[in-house]
Order: C-alpha cells, then structure tokens, then sequence
C-alpha cells in the first residue's frame, strides 16, 4: 500500500462527525504495526487533516472542513450608530481588512477568512476562534526568505467594549503570530466611551495586543490603530492546526503555494 492509499485508509477510519478515537483503538483497527501508524498518523497530522486529543494514549479526531468564507447576507445598516450587533460588523469589517487594511500594511499576498460564523464545529474549546483571521506572507529587500504571518481580529460593538476583549485576543495569540481588538467606536459616542477605552488601550499595552478603533466600519478613512500589537512566534504546531481548523482546503493549498 503505497503512502497516499494509507492516509486515505486512516482517514476513512475517522468517525465522520469529529468525535475523537484513540490512538491504539484505531490502530488495532486499521491493523497496523506501531512504526507504520506513527509514520502515517504523523504525516496526516502535518498535513492538517486531524487534530490530537486527550485520554490514556492519546487520541485523534477528524477536522471538519470550515465554511467558506462567505460574508453574512445581512443588510448592511446606513447610520453608523446602528451596528449594535457584532454580527453586523463582520461583513464590513471583513472587507476592509481584506482590501485597505492589508493594502496599508503593504503585505505580498493575504488571505482573509471571517471565522465567527463557522457553526458549531469543533475549534478547540472558548477563546479559540478569532471573529476574522488573515494569513499573509511579506518579503523584504534586506531580509532573507518569506515571512509569514497569521493576525487574528476580536469584534466588539460600542455596547461590547470592556477589558475582557483584551483577554480574547491574547488567547489566539497561542495560534497566531498578531492579535488586535477592533472595536466600532462611533464618533457621537466616543466620548461617552473614552473610560472604558483608556482602560482597554493599558490591558492591550500590557499584554501586546494591539487595538484598532472604527467610527464607520466600512470606511477605512475612519480607522485608526491605537496600540500596535507585538508580534510573536507561536508554537508551529498550534500554528499549523488553527490553520487547519479555521482556513477551508482551497485556501490552505494557496498557503502552501506561497512556500514553494
């Protein structure tokens, strides 16, 4: 059997809904010498098609595959005062990042996925999912080879706004290499926000996070980042996995793109 035909065969013996089987049960099931599960089981975990888990001796589970990443068909509200919804600022926001923003920060290729509304699949547990993610790659003249980032975007509506934002956004730094908090801070109720927002730029600060605000969310003209974020280097295998999770197959192959 050669190796494609094996990953295939390990795949086909996940369960279907996610649900995680261990190591040795699998392993049994397949029939297979210890060596030759490592080996496949490994490969097939590299290439981001299954996520380990818990229990005596350690288990698997099959990622499901992420939604594309399809903007919510919402009507998008004309005053800006009416986004009092998160799920309002995604799609605007979403576009923004995707054409301005990145523009601005002047990447070679980005990927940009809204990862709030991929249902109730599995991600990994609370303070896993970012609300928008982008992968990007960047060269510079004086530097060798491509660098890669992965920058996450926490969500938040005027009436959302409090530190605890803060602390979302450093837990995707676990899996990313930037994390921000982007907050609609529109301008007839800046003032009205101003504690809360002081209080939200000293816990960012603290941490490295970094914080963008928004008057009008489809308008880059109105976005100003108040903290930068630092940039950090996340364990490469919770790297690689976020990936997985949370960018569909497509997109996943354009990263690897990038790289050869």
């Amino acid at each position: 059997m050669n190796p494609d035909e094996q990953e295939h065969q390990l795949l086909a013996s996940l369960p279907e809904n996610g649900d995680p089987i261990g190591n040795t049960t699998l392993m049994r099931q397949l029939q297979w010498t210890e060596d030759a599960y490592w080996s496949v089981r490994n490969r097939v975990l590299d290439r981001g098609l299954l996520e380990l888990g818990r229990g005596k001796g350690g288990s698997v589970r099959r990622i499901l595959e992420p939604a594309p990443s399809a903007l919510p068909s919402v009507a998008v509200p004309a005053a800006k005062s009416d986004f009092g919804i998160e799920a309002l600022l995604y799609a605007p926001m979403t576009k923004v990042i995707g054409d301005s923003w990145a523009a601005d920060a002047g990447f070679d290729s980005k990927i940009v996925q809204l990862t709030a509304q991929q249902g109730s699949r599995t991600t990994g547990g609370k303070w896993s999912r970012p609300d928008i993610a982008i992968a990007t790659v960047s060269t510079y003249p004086y530097l060798p080879g491509r660098h890669f980032d992965v920058i996450t975007f926490e969500v938040k509506t005027a009436d959302g706004i409090d530190i605890t934002c803060v602390y979302e956004a450093l837990a995707y730094l676990r899996s990313a290499t930037r994390s921000y908090v982007l907050l609609h801070v529109p301008s007839d109720r800046s003032s009205q926000l101003d504690d809360l927002l002081v209080d939200v730029y000293a816990e960012a600060k603290k941490h490295g996070i970094g914080v963008i605000t928004a008057d009008r969310p489809d308008d880059y003209d109105t976005w100003e980042e108040v903290v930068n974020p630092v940039r950090v280097d996340p364990d490469p295998r919770r790297l690689n996995d976020f990936l997985a999770k949370q960018f569909t197959k497509e997109q996943l192959e354009q990263i690897m793109k990038w790289f050869k």
